[in-house]
């Protein structure tokens, strides 16, 4: 990975002052689904006080692609999605197989964190077609220990499936899911601490909250994604728990979205309860989960090494619950000024390991200590997020509508301080959507295609609109450095390094002459040829066919 060369510099300047330190220790807890939008994590009161007040939490951070093995890809490549083109979970788009096929395994974190002199360990879930069938054909490599749950029971969370390294399948009938890999986790760091003088990464990755798969079909014939499932212990939670009905979203009377977002019906009172029993699920399979961090904490303590590692709390797809403590981590801090992904994350553990890729990654460095923290305040923290999609939306329930396939789209977030939040999305439809968030929380009020812009702030809608393509442009197949600072690749020179420098109306005949982000038609997995126009170092500021200032 190339960083640019102040921060570079001074990243260099923390790790040699540092260099007489042990490599850090890191456990990653990964779950599956967990969303922040409904706070689920606030309902975790073991992770509140073990991890969010000894930690910091980042309230930007997201998916880059809102799939399970895209998603996970992303994490152990730090590449973005058009980068991995692992779009899917299934073969030919996705899943362990294409993953295989296309030699990630062998280079992914887990090989450089070993390079880098780490003892690794995983239990839990890695992949989509992580199977029964291929586990012995196509090994896990970088791997001191694993135990992986395994397809087709990877979902089934009372008969969940298990194979550890290169031993036979092990299946655990009546057993609850999260509670064998909270103790496979914690055999893990057994083992870890037989070396204590190596480093060790541990990766745990409990299937909680992800929908239960048993293997019975919905009402359409599918595969029936049906309520979580709790440990009976948890099962008398939250019974008064309640759908937040005061949200804009909550079972609106009118249409919003694009495409078939738009032509969903309003949903009845069966519906509504559905989800609702839903929701209280997700939360009662979660205190496993809460009791599973305890767990690990407690068990770091006992080694004598809970003050020198790294314990990362995050989730693989959606709006994602980020949450790290460890060696020099603000205490209680709420970072919601940085905006990241797992593909930042990936670059960051391996940063904190100091190792390294054997390709140009594309993440960024998350700045979670205080040495991080000092040193991006040369170069700004990052303030956008590209998020991908090529494959069909799937609806989850019993209530579950058939798959929709024009759900190809492009997007990025845009935080800057307290007055830019801006989502921008470009649909294979050729449909936009462009939302306020301060204002439009929700989602509900598309700028793109409304005139009510009483509560947008100046300048234009039209003005913002060819800012946010021309950023989304440069993203859509951005490499390494471009990725990390894509202001710079439309301002070689540094004239315009955020949104609000480029909303200067000088600007406007620049940006709006340069091309549109579109597609030729809706297909599944990404296909680049359906994508173009794309960017190139010609389109920039102040170049031969880039305008000026006027």
């Amino acid at each position: 990975m190339r960083l640019p060369a102040p921060l570079l510099a001074l990243l260099v300047a923390s790790t040699l002052a540092s260099a007489a330190r042990k490599q850090p220790n890191i456990v990653l807890i990964l779950v599956d689904d967990q969303d922040a939008r409904q706070d689920s994590i606030a309902t975790m009161g073991r992770v509140q006080e073990l991890l969010v007040k000894e930690g910091t939490q980042f309230t930007h951070s997201y998916a880059p692609i809102s799939v399970c093995c895209p998603s996970r890809t992303s994490l152990l490549r730090a590449q973005a999605a058009h980068n991995t083109n692992i779009t899917s979970v299934v073969a030919p788009w996705g899943g362990w197989e294409v993953f295989n096929e296309k030699g990630y395994n062998g280079h992914y974190l887990p090989s450089f964190l070993q390079e880098a002199g780490y003892d690794t360990y995983y239990t839990g879930k890695l992949m989509n077609d992580h199977k029964v069938s291929n586990i012995g054909s196509m090994p896990a490599l970088g791997w001191t220990d694993s135990d992986f749950l395994v397809d087709p029971q990877t979902y089934n969370y009372w008969n969940a499936s298990f194979v550890n390294n290169a031993g036979p399948v092990v299946y655990h009938e009546g057993e609850y899911s999260t509670d064998l890999v909270a103790a496979k986790g914690l055999a893990a760091l057994d083992l870890a601490a037989k070396n204590p003088d190596r480093p060790f990464f541990v990766g745990i990755a409990p299937i909680a909250p992800h929908s239960h798969i048993s293997g019975v079909p919905n009402s359409l014939g599918g595969i029936l994604f049906d309520v979580p499932q709790s440990a009976p212990r948890h099962a008398h939670l939250f019974k008064d728990t309640t759908l937040n009905y005061s949200r804009e979203s909550h079972n609106p009377p009118l249409p919003s979205g694009v495409s078939w977002v738009r032509d969903l019906e309003r949903l009845n009172s069966t519906h509504v309860e559905h989800i609702e029993e839903f929701y209280r699920q997700r939360l009662r399979a979660l205190q496993a989960v809460d009791e599973l961090v305890e767990g690990v904490v407690k068990k770091l303590e006992e080694m004598g090494v809970l003050e020198d590692t790294f314990i990362i709390y995050t989730s693989d797809n959606g709006f994602e619950a980020n949450v790290v403590r460890g060696p020099s981590v603000p205490k209680g801090l709420v970072d919601s000024a940085s905006v990241y992904s797992l593909a930042d994350l990936g670059a960051t553990i391996l940063h904190l390991a100091g190792a390294e890729t054997d390709y140009e990654n594309d993440g960024s460095i998350i700045p979670i200590t205080r040495e991080l923290r000092e040193s991006v305040k040369e170069e700004g923290v990052k303030q956008f997020h590209l998020a991908e999609y090529w494959v069909e939306g799937i609806e989850e329930g019993r209530y579950a509508g058939p798959r929709r396939i024009n759900q190809t789209y492009r997007a990025i977030r845009v935080v800057e301080g307290t007055e830019i939040n801006f989502s921008y999305a470009v649909w294979c439809t050729g449909e936009h959507e462009i939302y306020d968030l301060n204002a439009d929380p929700d989602q509900m009020d598309n700028l793109a295609e409304t005139s009510r812009l009483g509560h947008l702030r100046p300048p234009s809608l039209a003005r913002l609109q060819t800012r946010l393509d021309a950023l989304l442009l440069v993203l859509k197949t951005c490499v390494g450095d471009v990725c990390r600072a894509p202001w710079k690749s439309i301002f070689p020179s540094g004239e315009v390094s955020s949104l609000a420098d480029a909303l200067h109306n000088d600007l406007d005949s620049f940006f709006g002459a340069l091309p549109k982000v579109q597609y030729s038609y809706c297909d599944i997995g990404y296909h680049r040829r359906l994508e173009a126009p794309f960017w190139h170092a010609g389109l920039a500021f102040g170049t031969d066919s880039g305008l000026t200032f006027q």
